[in-house]
């Protein structure tokens, strides 16, 4: 066997990652093995067209490696269709399309590389009366070895009998573990850590400085872990990441997928989750000064499938028809058991989740914003590649889940993105001229190359989507006004006609970012979800309006209001009625953190809370194509102002 042949070398331009792979590898694959920042948003399937690389001619550095297109399988069908013949003779690919078969170097451009993506996910200020699962029992004396001692940790229990507990907690394996020998240091004092007054969980020679537990958000796009002092409630430490599953799949149903239809899919996808956790868990520690074997406890939320593929569990019920999950109450796992870096002893307790697509992510929200206990009606809308919704108060709530898929967050569109530098986050049009004025994420370098545009994310999409409905760029029908003659208002080299947003010469990638037709029904469809399950849960609970609307997660925490109504995201509130919320999910899983009254809670509210399947609803049909109309069909001339 030639070990080099069987092995050719990648390269990937401009990061210069490169390595070995396994003959016939796939080239997204390759790039995720080596490291190579490069965009998968489909998990693979050609459907995003995000991946595209140009392969390099030739000998690109000096590692003497030769690269040349044919070390590259031959392009597949939908390769052909995607890209002009100039286009492959130039060697341009999709990387999920193209097999390993040489030694090969490819250039990733601006467009197709991931970038750091901006995420919000700070901690927000709700209160908690401090109650937390785990607590340190107190400081005892090392153990000298008395005459009538039958083993070293029976002389720790005598000491944590009545009153203190009915009868002494039992130890934890670990803790057993790391207990001296009787008699071998009679100096000093030991602090003892007991978990439900049941559980002696870890054993410190050195009292810790703090007694620390982690809350983790584990969204379709991104990760959030928060770092709570269990004995002040302070958040000593926050960690963000966007989820590295978005390899595999950017969404629920690819990663469903995925799971079953890959050997090793679903293991894959946990690791991955899990490599990440961990590294946060890493970053916590260094920022707050403290050791992970002081994080004594971890609280989780997520939606259904993240839930599933976090635990390992099988989510392939949550992919057809009834969308039953394996299991939907609260659990406890060591976090040990799912190779979570902290103390030893320390439990992963997960809240509960309503149903297939309402998971412990709106247990969370509904933990943070209470509206079981209000007066007021409350519309809670949770914005993302899976539209989670609750309305009501403590009479009654109920709550349903729409697929709104990734174009909200920018996936799917021609120059869509992530909330990364190079973003266009905010737009304004002239409504006399129509020239766009755009804001763009700006990156860390200070260089002009990324003060420039590299595509448009999911709130910019929205800006867009508000301000060409209010200047007439397109009607309610969502229809490009292709009779306007302005520079904006053009063809692209295909002739499909396209708004420009920002041209060619004022991007980092050389080439206009526009809305295209394709995209604005991609975002009419989404919007289009969300407002027909809204008008659903109206009509159940005969509402006619709300006193509040609430949005909230990391994308929620971005998106204009007013931009937002005047889409018709949902149906019309006053603007000053309209509040981000940040990330709720996550404030929940840190008040469950901080308060064992807060998980049976939670525990509770799961089983109030009345769950509306849309796909069995016999007027969701209608309902989605009326609001697919801008801002829906029946929808007064209100709008909010600019």
């Amino acid at each position: 066997m030639n070990a080099a042949k069987d092995n050719p070398r990648v390269v990937f331009s401009p990061s210069g990652m490169r390595g070995r792979v396994r003959l016939g590898t796939q080239l997204d694959q390759a790039a995720r093995d080596i490291g190579a920042d490069l965009q998968s948003l489909c998990g693979g399937k050609g459907q995003c067209a995000k991946c595209r690389v140009r392969v390099l001619e030739g000998v690109p550095d000096d590692s003497g490696l030769t690269s040349c297109a044919a070390h590259l399988s031959a392009p597949t069908e939908l390769e052909k269709k995607l890209f002009p013949a100039e286009d492959l003779h130039s060697g341009w690919r999709l990387a999920c399309q193209a097999m390993v078969i040489g030694d090969v170097a490819v250039e990733v451009p601006d467009e197709s590389r991931a970038g750091k993506q901006v995420i919000c996910k700070a901690p927000g200020c709700q209160s908690v009366e401090l109650d937390p699962t785990v607590r340190r029992h107190g400081l005892y004396p090392c153990l000298s070895g008395t005459s009538n001692s039958i083993g070293a940790w029976e002389e720790i229990a005598r000491t944590m009998g009545p009153p203190a507990y009915s009868s002494p907690p039992l130890p934890d394996l670990p803790l057993l573990q790391i207990l001296p020998p009787v008699g071998t240091d009679s100096s000093g004092s030991t602090t003892i850590v007991v978990r439900e007054s049941v559980e002696c969980i870890a054993v410190f020679k050195d009292p810790p400085s703090a007694i620390t537990g982690v809350a983790l958000d584990i969204g379709t796009t991104t990760l959030a872990a928060y770092l709570c002092d269990l004995e002040t409630g302070a958040v000593l430490a926050t960690a963000s990441a966007v989820n590295p599953q978005v390899s595999l799949g950017e969404d629920v149903i690819s990663r469903i997928a995925y799971a079953n239809g890959c050997a090793d899919g679903r293991r894959n996808l946990q690791k991955l989750v899990i490599e990440s956790v961990n590294t946060m868990i890493e970053d916590l520690a260094r920022q707050a000064g403290v050791s992970p074997a002081c994080m004594l406890d971890m609280t989780c939320v997520g939606n259904t499938c993240m839930h599933h593929l976090f635990l390992g569990i099988d989510p392939s019920g949550l992919g057809r028809s009834p969308f039953i999950p394996v299991i939907c109450r609260s659990l406890d796992f060591k976090a040990r058991d799912l190779g979570i870096h902290i103390a030893a002893g320390a439990l992963v307790h997960m809240l509960p989740v309503i149903a297939g697509f309402v998971g412990a992510d709106s247990i969370g929200v509904l933990l943070a914003l209470e509206p079981h206990n209000l007066d007021e009606n409350v519309l809670v809308i949770d914005v993302g590649t899976n539209g989670e919704i609750v309305v009501g108060n403590h009479g009654r709530l109920i709550c349903a889940s729409c697929a709104t898929g990734p174009a909200l967050e920018g996936a799917t569109l021609r120059h869509g993105m992530r909330a990364a530098p190079g973003a266009i986050e905010r737009v304004r049009i002239d409504p006399v001229t129509l020239a766009v004025d755009v804001s763009i994420i700006s990156g860390d370098t200070g260089s002009k190359k990324s003060a420039l545009a590299v595509g448009i994310c999911g709130s910019g999409i929205i800006d867009a989507m508000a301000q060409m409905f209010l200047v007439g760029v397109i009607g309610k029908n969502g229809n490009l006004n292709r009779r306007l003659d302005v520079p904006n208002m053009t063809r692209d080299k295909d002739g499909v006609p396209v708004f420009v947003l920002v041209p060619a010469d004022q991007t980092a990638t050389g080439r206009e970012i526009c809305i295209t037709q394709d995209d604005v029904r991609a975002v009419q469809m989404a919007k289009g979800a969300i407002h027909a399950a809204v008008r659903i849960l109206m009509k159940e609970l005969n509402l006619s309006s709300f006193d509040r609307v609430l949005l909230s997660g990391a994308f929620g925490s971005r998106i204009d209001p007013a931009s937002a109504l005047a889409m018709g995201l949902f149906p019309y509130c006053p603007v000053e009625r309209v509040r981000s919320v940040g990330n709720a999910a996550g404030d929940g899983a840190r008040l469950a953190l901080l308060s064992r009254k807060k998980r049976l809670e939670a525990a509770r509210v799961a089983r109030q809370v009345q769950y509306i399947e849309l796909t069995d609803h016999p007027d969701f049909q209608r309902e989605f194509a009326l609001a697919m109309w801008l801002p829906h069909m029946r929808s007064s001339s209100l709008l909010p102002e600019f």
